[in-house]
């Protein structure tokens, strides 16, 4: 007889405990008006009687659907991605989970939000899965299985499911919030994936300021409080929030030369709770080096031209190239840290075309910046240096210059007005002339320039100042 108590009690034991599990999955609580997920809410966790309450906060912050989500999730693990069949598509959803309070053991993000058993369509009918992503590679970690809180800790935590096209529609999921020990429910609260109809800003702008800097300029949405700005190294990859504004512009900084930077912007209303809207369209920049400004090439000898260029910031270098021609094949004929470059050994008279690009080493990598304008110049004489006129007597002055390399001679000329008709006077290779039978008292206006003779032609350097004297 002891024995059948015993066997009575225990069936009756499990028909109490089959019907407890029965009701404790059964949906109960606002459905009908749904929290909105992309708001910050803070609820207390908790699916059974035994297990202990734990305060959490929960928010969507990214949500991606169509092709988007299928080339996001094949790159989170392709080894196990599903292609969507014709009448299929993935879902993919980014939440922040934060363990605000609680006692001190694990909380898991399937615990809170389950693929296979917490999302639902509008009409509320239970969505399964067809599959359920694996997030690995530059994902892992987040995914649902794998984020793992303890008390203060929070996490992104992603979730994709695949679905029948069907489906329709944003999904509403549900999460435990308590318990019902006199009806042997849980209670939930449930959320809707719909975006809040607060409206984006437009005309999102990204445009590379310098080697480091990115701005952003977009128009104003009405009725929000502000924006909040994300970023990404990858147009399908992770935004991440770098800044919150209530302004309409946003300069990104110390950011890596070279390196494409992608950028989306949503508004938010604070209230009770914050609402966010949608998310503006993907747009992005390269922080680049400015182009090197005023360059300049002129003839610092009869086989020698001077290069210059203004100084780039953030630059570690600059590359000079050179041509025979202003449309020819440009050749690298320097890399120099400073603003100049003399380029030697040329051939007098021939004009030579550059132009320069400065680069930037990040890693083992050079970034450059965009090149110059072509400028160009031909090697002519230097202007002869030191020319002197002095008396020598009173109907004789004497003329000296200092040498000038690679010249064939020189031509002095003279005039009896500083701004008068200069004529021929001497043709030397000597670097001094006497200029006699003078008038006394008259003063006499010179000038002087270099040659090179180039086959048969003669190539000039520039005038001398003018000088004077008087015998």
């Amino acid at each position: 007889m002891k024995n059948y108590r015993i066997l009575f009690l225990f069936v009756l034991f499990f028909l109490i405990i089959s019907t407890k599990i029965d009701t404790v999955f059964a949906a109960a609580g606002d459905r009908d008006t749904p929290y909105n997920a992309w708001e910050n809410h803070r609820l207390t966790f908790q699916e059974y009687d035994w297990d202990s309450p734990k305060v959490i906060e929960l928010q969507l912050q990214e949500m991606y659907t169509g092709e988007q989500a299928n080339s996001m999730i094949a790159a989170a693990d392709d080894s196990l991605y599903t292609p969507p069949a014709a009448d299929e598509e993935w879902l993919l959803m980014k939440f922040n989970l934060k363990y605000v309070s609680g006692p001190d053991e694990p909380l898991y993000a399937s615990d809170v939000i389950w693929s296979e058993d917490s999302f639902y369509t509008p009409s509320g009918a239970k969505i399964t899965p067809i599959a359920t992503a694996y997030f690995m590679n530059k994902y892992s970690g987040y995914g649902e299985y794998d984020v793992e809180l303890y008390p203060g800790s929070q996490s992104p935590v992603y979730y994709g499911i695949l679905v029948k096209k069907t489906v329709g529609g944003y999904p509403y999921f549900k999460i435990a919030n308590g318990y019902n020990s006199s009806t042997y429910q849980t209670i939930y609260k449930w959320f809707s994936t719909k975006p809040v109809s607060y409206n984006p800003p437009t005309n999102l702008k990204a445009a590379a300021t310098s080697y480091n800097n990115v701005n952003l300029t977009w128009t104003a949405a009405s009725g929000v409080s502000g924006y909040e700005i994300y970023r990404s190294t990858s147009s399908t990859g992770t935004f991440t929030k770098i800044a919150s504004t209530t302004g309409t512009s946003y300069n990104n900084t110390a950011l890596n030369t070279g390196t494409t930077y992608y950028y989306k912007v949503r508004s938010y209303k604070t209230g009770t709770t914050t609402a966010y809207s949608g998310y503006t369209s993907v747009v992005s920049a390269k922080p680049t080096l400015a182009t090197p400004a005023s360059p300049k090439a002129v003839s610092s000898s009869y086989n020698s031209i001077k290069t210059s260029w203004a100084a780039v910031s953030g630059s570690n270098g600059y590359e000079v190239y050179r041509a025979t021609s202003s449309a020819g094949t440009y050749s690298l004929v320097s890399s120099t840290t400073s603003t100049s470059f003399t380029n030697t050994g040329l051939s007098t008279n021939q004009p030579y075309y550059y132009k320069i690009r400065a680069y930037r080493t990040v890693g083992t990598t050079k970034v450059y910046s965009s090149y110059t304008s072509v400028v160009s110049a031909r090697p002519v004489p230097s202007v002869p240096t030191s020319f002197t006129a002095t008396r020598l007597n009173s109907t004789s002055i004497k003329l000296t210059w200092g040498s000038v390399s690679g010249v064939n001679g020189y031509e002095l000329y003279r005039s009896t007005s500083s701004t008068g008709t200069y004529t021929l006077l001497k043709n030397t290779t000597s670097l001094y002339y006497t200029n006699s039978g003078l008038t006394t008292g008259r003063t006499y206006y010179y000038k002087l320039r270099a040659y090179t003779t180039v086959g048969t032609t003669k190539v000039y350097s520039g005038w001398t100042a003018i000088i004077s004297a008087r015998p």
